[in-house]
């Protein structure tokens, strides 16, 4: 059977997962991370629980992102975040991050409070304590994710949303604004469309960059590729692997890649 027979089976098997998300508990998908031609490392996106927080049904998400090999010498990145998605009204309840980029360690928590209108961040390092007035939902960079992936995306048609970052909130348009096929090592040649967040993270707006996601066209809304053009050069994110819930639909996917 050719790769595209195989994909256009296993796109339907996907959708059938879940009748109300996208993406369910066990969903990992897995990045091979390049800095030009370079391998630089590995990231990965995972649902790994479904969890109770303050009395509401939450998606624990983790992302974690670090550096190999000679990048890993030159400039050291170990990265966790996690997420806590109200599944019901899809907002961000908790937070969590481990960031150690060079000589720099963040570990913080936020915590959304609705009820009373406030969140909180608690610095792991130092102790310190600080509080905001909340008066929107809110998604942090993880949750932001899934959270698009739950939107229709069509062509031209934007979708904002607002991003708390620390102590700042923003308002993030994304647009999708070109449809392309894009070939991936998991499901081969799949329908994608590409969106600009903007504005943009502000490591990539600090080295004067632009960032693509290329998403795929489908209902899943899968993440395929990242792209940040920088000043000082470009890397990009390739989805590697995907894994799922379900052990046999997990090792047709991998008969896929080694086609």
């Amino acid at each position: 059977m050719k790769m595209r027979a195989i994909v256009l089976v296993l796109l339907p098997a996907l959708a059938a997962l879940g009748e109300e998300f996208p993406f369910q508990v066990g969903e990992k998908l897995s990045y091979q991370i390049y800095w030009g031609p370079f391998v630089a490392g590995d990231a990965s996106l995972e649902v790994a629980a479904q969890e109770t927080v303050e009395g509401r049904d939450c998606y624990h998400l983790i992302c974690r992102a670090r550096t190999t090999g000679l990048i890993d010498l030159l400039f050291h990145v170990d990265n966790t975040l996690e997420s806590w998605l109200d599944i019901r009204e899809l907002r961000t309840l908790r937070s969590r991050q481990h960031r150690v980029e060079g000589k720099q360690t963040r570990r913080s928590e936020s915590r959304y409070d609705y009820a009373n209108r406030c969140y909180s961040i608690t610095n792991f390092l130092d102790g310190a304590y600080r509080s905001f007035p909340l008066e929107e939902p809110l998604h942090d960079l993880l949750s932001a994710v899934y959270y698009v992936r739950t939107q229709p995306l069509r062509l031209h048609q934007p979708l904002t949303l607002t991003v708390n970052a620390g102590d700042c909130n923003r308002q993030v348009r994304i647009v999708p604004d070109e449809r392309r096929t894009i070939a991936t090592r998991p499901l081969g040649r799949v329908p994608a469309l590409r969106v600009e967040p903007n504005p943009t993270l502000s490591v990539v707006a600090a080295h004067k960059g632009r960032m693509w996601i290329w998403v795929s066209d489908d209902a899943q809304k899968l993440p395929l590729v990242v792209i940040s053009q920088l000043a000082i050069g470009c890397a990009r994110f390739q989805l590697s692997e995907i894994q799922t819930a379900d052990p046999v639909l997990t090792q047709r996917l991998r008969v896929v890649s080694s086609d």
